[in-house]
């Protein structure tokens, strides 16, 4: 499989300068777009290796979302039993809160940062990290130019379902 650094060579030769340069994010879209387009394949986003989809069903879904809920409110409960200083993990709970939120009220930054229960320069922070991990991204506020929101990314997505999939009973 050719490496992004290679892909980016072959389609970016050094001595022409009308040459198109992708990023990381446009290689990976273009992977996605290339295995829906093969019939997603087992080396696609969201498949396995062995060839079945990583992507939960309705159900399944319905079960991890309410399974990343539970874990926030009993995050919450001791926070308020032992104050946040104990449990500072602001970019675990802003995944958390945009998962459960996912497809419902949209989260500005402003918000998300005070559902983390950091200090609001600390969770913006967090936020960047978030953005260039690629585990979230910023969206533009429609009217509002000093305002963003912040989604969950599909990477973002992916990994927490994953993740809750393992340690669900």
């Amino acid at each position: 499989m050719t490496g992004p650094r290679q892909l980016r060579q072959t389609l970016s030769p050094p001595d022409d300068h009308r040459a198109v340069h992708f990023t990381e994010r446009d290689i990976a879209d273009a992977r996605r777009l290339l295995a829906l387009v093969a019939g997603a394949g087992a080396d696609a986003p969201g498949a396995d290796p062995s060839g079945q989809s990583l992507t939960p069903d309705a159900e399944d879904a319905d079960r991890l979302k309410s399974f990343a809920r539970q874990i926030y409110q009993k995050r919450q409960k001791r926070i308020a039993r032992f104050g946040s200083e104990m449990f500072g993990e602001p970019a675990w709970e802003m995944l958390l809160v945009l998962y459960v939120e996912e497809g419902g009220e949209r989260q500005s930054q402003t918000r998300l940062a005070d559902l983390s229960g950091a200090a609001r320069s600390t969770a913006m922070r967090w936020i960047d990290h978030l953005v260039r991990e690629g585990l979230a991204h910023r969206e533009n506020h429609p009217t509002d130019k000093r305002r963003n929101f912040i989604a969950l990314s599909d990477k973002g997505r992916q990994l927490l379902e994953l993740y809750l999939s393992e340690t669900c009973g």
